[in-house]
C-alpha cells in the first residue's frame, strides 16, 4: 500500500536547489549514459539520500491555458459560427439516424432520452402533439338587457340598465370566450380572461352552460401593468402528417422523429432563414452516412436520397427550428453569449421551451454548438476547412478522440477515467475579464522513479515532530526546513503528512500486489 502526494507548484528558493539536484542525480542516471567511462564509472552523488532506481514511461495529460481574445470577440469569427453550427447540427442529426439504426440507442420512439428512457418533459411533449386542443370563438352579440334576472345574486347586475345613461345609448356589449374541447365528448370548459377596472362579469352571460363549468371570476384589475402572457400560437397551423411521403424508399431511415418538427414557430419565419441551410453539406454528408448505413452503395440509390425533397426539408426545419430555438437566427452577436450557450445557460427565445421539451434533440443542439465553437478556435488557429472532405473528417475525429465540455462536469471525470485522447473546455477568468479555451492532451511521458532513504526520511519527520510540537517553533523561515542538497530536507519536510507538512495533493490509499 503506498500514497501519492504532490508538493506545491509555485516553486521557492529552497525548492528550486533541491529540485536541481534531483534532476542532475536522475539525468546522470539516465541520460548520460556515454558519460559513464572510466573517469565516471562511479556515482557522482553517491552520498545523496536518493537513489535512482527506473525510467518508466507513463500515460499523463498536458494542460495547454489559451486565451481566446481575439478569436471569442472576432464578428467574422461570430459570423462563421452560425454557419459552422448549421454544419455541424446537419452532420448530427444524420449521424443519429445512423446511431439509431444500426442500434446504438436503447430505444428508437418518440421522446425517449440518450439511454432510451422517456422524460417527464418528452412524455408532456408528446401528449401535446398528439392531443391538440380544438379552439372554437363563441360569440354574443345580445344586449344585456335580455339578461335581467330578479335575483339579488351577481348575476343580477344585469338589471343596471344604460338607457338612461348622460352619455345617450351604449352600443350593445360583444363577449367574446374561448371554448376548449377536452378528451370527453360533450364536455366543454370556458377559458375567460383578466377583468378590467369597472367592467362587470356575468356568470348567465350563457344560458346553456352550468355555473360549475364556469371559471371563477379574476378580480378586478388583475394582469393591469403586469407582462402580457403569451398564449401560444394555434397548434393547428404546425400539426403535421407524421408518414412524410418521400420520394427515396431509403430515406426512411433519415427520418426524424415527429416530435422533432412541431416547433411553434411561424412558417414566414423559417421561410426567411432558408437561405442559412447549406444544401451542399447536407447532400455530402448524406451520402457518406448513406454509405455507412448500406454498407455499400449504388450512385442510383446516393442520387435518389440527394434528390428527395421531402427528407430535405425535414432536415431544414428541424435544424432551422434549433437555430432560432437558440437565438441565432441573425449571428451570435457577443462573447458573453456564446459563454452563456456553451455552459447551457441559453437565454428565453421563443422556441426555448418546445427544444427543451424533448431531451434528445436539446443535447443534439447543445453538442453542435460546443463542436462548432471548438471548430471556430482550431481555424483561427490552424486556418480554414479547404474541403468537405476535410470538414467531416474533422467531426468524425471530433466525436472519436474528444471530449468537448466544461470541467465541472461528469463527462469530463469520465473521459479522464476513460483515457480521452483530448478533452476541451471554454471558461471566463472573472478576475481579467478575459475568456479561455483548456486543452488536455493525452500522451506518453518518461517519468523517473528514485527512492528516498528511509531512515534520513523518518529522522527528518521525527524531529519536525519534536519541533512543532513539543518545542513549538513554528517559524516559517526556521533553519530546520531550509534546503538541503544531500538529505533533500525541505522536499521530505513537504511531503510529511498534515498538519506538519503541506502536500498539496494527497491520495487515497493504493493496493499494489508484489507477487
Amino acid at each position: 500500500m503506498f500514497f501519492l502526494q504532490g508538493l506545491e507548484l509555485q516553486e521557492t528558493s529552497c525548492h528550486t536547489v533541491e529540485a536541481r539536484r534531483v534532476d542532475e542525480v536522475f539525468e546522470s542516471a539516465f541520460e548520460r549514459p556515454e558519460r559513464l567511462g572510466f573517469s565516471h564509472g562511479f556515482n557522482p552523488h553517491w552520498g545523496n539520500a536518493l537513489t535512482p532506481c527506473a525510467a518508466l514511461e507513463v500515460r499523463v495529460y498536458s494542460d495547454a491555458r489559451n486565451v481566446l481574445s481575439g478569436i471569442i470577440d472576432s464578428h467574422e469569427n461570430l459570423r462563421k459560427l452560425q454557419d459552422d453550427f448549421m454544419k455541424v447540427l446537419i452532420w448530427l442529426l444524420l449521424r443519429y439516424c445512423v446511431q439509431k439504426h444500426k442500434g446504438f440507442l436503447w430505444s428508437s420512439q418518440e421522446g425517449s432520452g440518450i439511454w432510451g428512457m422517456k422524460s417527464q418533459s418528452s412524455q408532456f411533449a408528446q401528449t401535446t402533439c398528439n392531443q391538440p386542443p380544438e379552439a372554437v370563438m363563441v360569440e354574443s352579440n345580445i344586449s344585456s338587457v335580455k339578461f335581467r334576472q330578479d335575483s339579488s345574486s351577481m348575476t343580477s347586475f344585469g338589471d343596471w340598465s344604460d338607457e338612461d345613461d348622460l352619455f345617450g345609448p351604449q352600443p350593445a356589449k360583444r363577449t367574446v370566450a374561448l371554448v376548449t374541447a377536452e378528451a370527453h365528448p360533450g364536455h366543454t370548459s370556458l377559458e375567460t380572461g383578466a377583468s378590467l377596472p369597472g367592467s362587470v362579469e356575468m356568470d348567465s352571460l350563457f344560458e346553456n352552460m352550468a355555473l360549475s363549468a364556469l371559471q371563477p371570476l379574476q378580480p378586478l384589475g388583475l394582469g393591469i401593468g403586469m407582462p402580457a402572457v403569451d398564449k401560444g400560437l394555434n397548434p393547428e397551423l404546425f400539426r403535421e402528417n407524421p408518414h412524410l411521403n418521400f420520394s427515396c424508399p431509403y430515406s426512411e431511415l433519415f427520418n426524424l422523429p415527429p416530435g422533432w418538427r412541431t416547433a411553434p414557430l411561424l412558417p414566414s419565419c423559417l421561410l426567411s432563414l432558408r437561405p442559412l441551410f447549406p444544401e451542399e453539406w447536407f447532400r455530402f454528408t448524406l451520402g457518406r452516412f448513406g454509405v455507412a448505413m448500406q454498407g455499400q452503395t449504388s450512385e442510383d440509390m446516393n442520387k435518389a436520397l440527394k434528390e428527395d425533397e421531402v427528407l430535405k426539408e425535414l432536415h431544414v426545419k428541424v435544424a432551422l427550428s434549433c437555430l432560432v430555438s437558440l437565438g441565432a437566427e441573425s449571428a451570435f452577436n457577443s462573447p458573453s453569449y456564446i459563454y452563456r450557450v456553451y455552459c447551457g445557460d441559453v437565454p428565453w427565445t421563443e422556441g426555448l421551451d418546445w427544444l427543451s421539451s424533448s431531451k434528445e434533440l436539446y443535447q443534439l443542439t447543445l453538442k453542435a454548438f460546443r463542436l462548432s465553437f471548438k471548430l471556430l478556435f482550431d481555424q483561427a488557429s490552424l486556418g480554414p476547412m479547404e474541403s468537405y472532405e476535410e470538414l467531416f473528417s474533422t467531426l468524425e475525429d471530433y466525436e472519436r478522440d474528444w471530449y468537448i465540455g466544461l470541467v465541472t462536469e461528469k463527462g469530463w471525470h469520465d473521459s479522464v477515467l476513460q483515457e480521452k485522447p483530448f478533452l476541451f473546455s471554454l471558461g471566463h477568468d472573472l478576475t481579467m475579464g478575459t475568456y479561455t479555451g483548456r486543452v488536455l492532451s493525452l500522451q506518453e511521458q518518461l517519468v523517473q522513479v528514485g527512492r528516498l532513504n528511509g531512515e534520513g526520511v523518518r529522522g527528518q519527520w521525527a524531529n519536525l515532530s519534536w519541533e512543532l510540537l513539543y518545542a513549538t517553533n513554528d517559524d516559517e523561515e526556521r533553519y530546520s526546513i531550509q534546503a538541503h542538497p544531500f538529505m533533500l530536507r525541505n522536499l521530505t519536510v513537504q511531503a510529511a503528512d498534515p498538519p506538519l507538512g503541506y502536500p498539496i495533493y494527497s491520495s487515497a490509499p493504493l493496493h499494489f500486489p508484489c507477487l
